[in-house]
């Protein structure tokens, strides 16, 4: 097989350990804002905002597990794991920008989804290990547990036997973008928050993807990693999955802050202003959407 032509250039690695400062910073306020504007009332029906809360909680130690994994001091730094994290965190965005776009009826949406699910992983249990007294007690709270969350959602009994009856389901980004022609279903976002969903999905999906399924982009990722010296363009893959992570976590936080009604923080604007001179992909989507968000908080 011909040997790969080798680009032996610099790359100038993203410095990430400036900005995870400032992601901190940023994220244990609108943690807390959220926490406290809930609880006094100002953020309502506080479903939504209590939902978001946790996708932001989740958004964080996410990119923070994606840091550990392509960190300088690794013998190896794992870009392929660090690759299917950023996956996961591109998901999260695009079910935050979801749930922005109709708050109430979409975190409805979401929790019955997710009580559909933990109902259904119930009845298998109980089929396999109903009978074995060692799984008695953990069966028993979670049936409790099944029990307050139909509740809370105006859930009847019969649904937490027959869960399949359930017809809500959330759909993937590549549905969220495209919709569903067999179905007659319309993109599940529109507007500015459909172009920056598409842009990111175009880019970013179809290998972040292929890695997370095993496919053969998994192993050749893990290739590189396992022998330096077939990368084309040594630490391109850990700045773009950096930048990345990086882009994701700022459009989290501008969807929070937008949605919060809170003036445009101070430390928001400067990881955007960083992240438009770092890379042109945040400064495509600061065009599609994120200046206009940032103008329009600064104005409430």
């Amino acid at each position: 097989m011909e040997p790969f032509p080798q680009w032996k250039h610099e790359v100038p690695p993203i410095p990430h350990g400036l900005f995870n400062e400032i992601l901190q910073v940023l994220v244990e306020f609108y943690k807390e804002h959220f926490r406290r504007d809930v609880k006094s009332g100002r953020l309502t029906p506080p479903e939504p905002f209590e939902m978001l809360r946790g996708f932001l909680v989740a958004a964080m130690q996410t990119y923070a597990a994606i840091c550990i994994l392509l960190a300088e001091k690794r013998p190896k730094r794992l870009m392929l794991q660090a690759g299917i994290l950023d996956r996961a965190l591109f998901e999260i965005f695009a079910s935050v920008l979801a749930l922005t776009q109709d708050p109430a009826a979409r975190t409805q949406v979401l929790a019955r989804e997710h009580f559909k699910g933990m109902a259904v992983h119930y009845n298998y249990l109980l089929k396999r290990f109903g009978s074995d007294p060692k799984w008695t007690q953990y069966l028993d709270v979670y049936r409790k547990g099944l029990a307050i969350i139909a509740k809370n959602l105006k859930l009847t009994p019969e649904l937490e036997r027959q869960p399949s009856r359930i017809p809500d389901q959330w759909p993937t980004p590549g549905v969220m973008v495209y919709g569903r022609k067999s179905r007659s279903l319309p993109p599940f976002v529109s507007g500015t928050r459909l172009a920056v969903l598409k842009e990111l999905y175009e880019y970013h999906y179809s290998i972040q993807s292929a890695q997370a399924h095993g496919r053969a982009a998994s192993f050749a990722a893990a290739m590189l990693v396992d022998d330096p010296a077939l990368q084309w363009n040594p630490g391109q893959g850990e700045s773009n999955l950096i930048a990345t992570g990086l882009i994701l976590m700022a459009c989290i936080l501008s969807e929070i802050e937008s949605l919060g009604g809170y003036l445009n923080h101070p430390k928001l604007a400067e990881l955007w202003r960083y992240l438009r001179e770092l890379d042109d992909e945040a400064k495509e989507l600061w065009q599609i959407r994120y200046e206009e968000l940032s103008r329009r908080q600064k104005a409430i």
